[in-house]
């Protein structure tokens, strides 16, 4: 199997490619990222590009046989970057990851895209559901799925599959679950306006277990595919297994929507100033709207889950990641 991966020196490209190696022999990976992978292997080739660049397209002078394209490369943290950056990078590098698959006559592309582009709100999403998003990562996500679906309408046999994540966390994460579990573990972490907030997350290694079982289902049946944990995520469970888990003992009282919001943005102020720290008023909006999915058709494809919450915790906490402690 030969595999096209872009951004795939990121924290879930990471896993996807030792996953890949680890488990195809034979496999042979093109990765396609502004830094090299971390990943040390003879089977692996890093280029350094950037997808927004038409540079892209130089670095093959000759039609090499892929047989799939893994899209990753995107910028996801929120907040974290301007409004046009994410369509700089989501939508405009999806057209030109598209070219390059024209280029090299790649009929197979599957893409990581994201949640968001569900309305945050107290529904929850099937892959039935209206699609609305209201932020520039969910809208340039969106608009790159419908790139994409354009590509495949276009020439009968193309092959494509779009993957809805939820919020991933685990090893070298570095991100709102390691954020969570710091806070848990210096004692205090306050729910935002109630703890029955639905966030929906997935473990990486599930993840990329699924990414897997994908490339393998040689099926154009099912289009897009959420993907969390099917259980319950709010937020009141996940604190409560992560405290069970990890063994903290926190406080965690229900504090005002309407305090927390611009309280936050005081410290977005202090933060211009110098004085940094990690609270934002977009953070606080996350903690308050629940984001909630169900992998309707993961599940009717047949793919069974490895993990759950508490056993994805317990694995992560066997890891060597330096950004959590017990």
């Amino acid at each position: 199997m030969n595999v096209l991966v872009t951004g795939g020196s990121g924290f879930i490209g990471t896993h996807l490619i030792a996953f890949l190696l680890e488990n195809n022999k034979e496999a042979l990976i093109t990765n396609i990222d502004l830094e090299e992978s971390k990943i040390q292997d003879q089977r692996l080739t890093s280029l350094i590009c950037d997808i927004r660049s038409k540079e892209l397209f130089s670095f093959f002078t000759n039609k090499v046989q892929f047989d799939i394209c893994i899209h990753l490369a995107a910028l996801c943290k929120e907040p974290g970057f301007e409004w046009e950056e994410y369509f700089e990078t989501n939508h405009t590098g999806t057209i030109n990851t598209i070219k390059l698959c024209k280029r090299l006559g790649i009929e197979n592309i599957l893409f990581m895209s994201t949640m968001m582009v569900y309305k945050a709100d107290e529904i929850r999403r099937t892959e039935e559901s209206e699609t609305a998003p209201d932020t520039a990562y969910g809208i340039s996500k969106l608009l790159a799925e419908k790139e994409l679906k354009v590509w495949q309408s276009r020439k009968k046999g193309r092959q494509l599959k779009i993957i809805r994540s939820a919020v991933v966390f685990g090893k070298n994460e570095n991100a709102n679950f390691t954020r969570l579990h710091n806070s848990l573990r210096k004692g205090f972490f306050p729910y935002v306006g109630k703890s029955n907030t639905v966030k929906s997350n997935i473990y990486v290694l599930e993840l990329v277990n699924f990414i897997h079982f994908l490339i393998k289902e040689n099926t154009n049946d099912e289009l897009c595919f959420n993907f969390s944990f099917p259980e319950n995520s709010e937020m009141r469970t996940i604190v409560k297994t992560f405290k069970k888990v990890f063994g903290f003992k926190s406080l965690n009282p229900v504090l005002p929507y309407t305090l927390l919001l611009p309280v936050s943005r005081i410290f977005e102020s202090m933060n211009s100033l110098g004085l940094k720290n990690s609270i934002h008023h977009r953070r606080i909006q996350k903690l308050y709207h629940s984001t909630d999915i169900y992998p309707e058709n993961g599940l009717k494809l047949g793919y069974k889950f490895k993990y759950d919450l508490e056993s994805s915790l317990r694995d992560w906490k066997l890891t060597d990641d330096p950004n959590i402690k017990s």
